[in-house]
This record gives structure tokens, sequence and C-alpha cells, in this order.
């Protein structure tokens, strides 16, 4: 009888997990590949042109929002004002 009625709660535990998984997936769904990938052209001296359109003071730039590993095999780009 003790199997019995052990069989019975871990199968109900079971069927409880696959249940909450496959509301899991409805609630949240599933994403493939999120990130977003943009070329830029180069000049042909390497470098990108940038067309600043209001600055009255130092500019602040933040990165949000980046793949940790977007820039894992790139080198910095220097940054130059004219």
């Amino acid at each position: 009888m003790k199997t019995d009625t052990y069989t019975k709660i871990v199968l109900t535990i079971i069927a409880i997990a696959l249940t909450a998984n496959l509301f899991k997936g409805i609630i949240t769904p599933a994403v493939a590949d999120s990130r977003h990938y943009v070329s830029i052209p180069l000049n042909a001296d390497g470098t990108i042109n940038v067309n600043v359109k209001h600055a009255d003071g130092p500019m602040d730039v933040k990165i949000k929002d980046v793949d940790p590993y977007a820039f894992r095999n790139v080198s910095p780009i220097p940054v130059r004002s004219n």
C-alpha cells in the first residue's frame, strides 16, 4: 500500500510541475535570438562619419541594454573632435 501512495504522490508532483511549465511557456514566449546587429559603413581610413545634432557642453555617453559579449573581439574606436 505504501508503494501505491508514494507512486501517486510522485506522479502528482510531476503532473503539477509539467502543468506549471506549460503555463510558464504561455505567459513568457520563448525568443530564439533577440540580438540585432547593424552594419556601419566605414571610410577608406577606417573611420566613421558621425553627425552630432545638438551639444551645449560635455555629452554623457551611456550604453544601455548591450549584450555583454557584443564587444568581445572588437578593438576600441578612437574618438577625436574637430
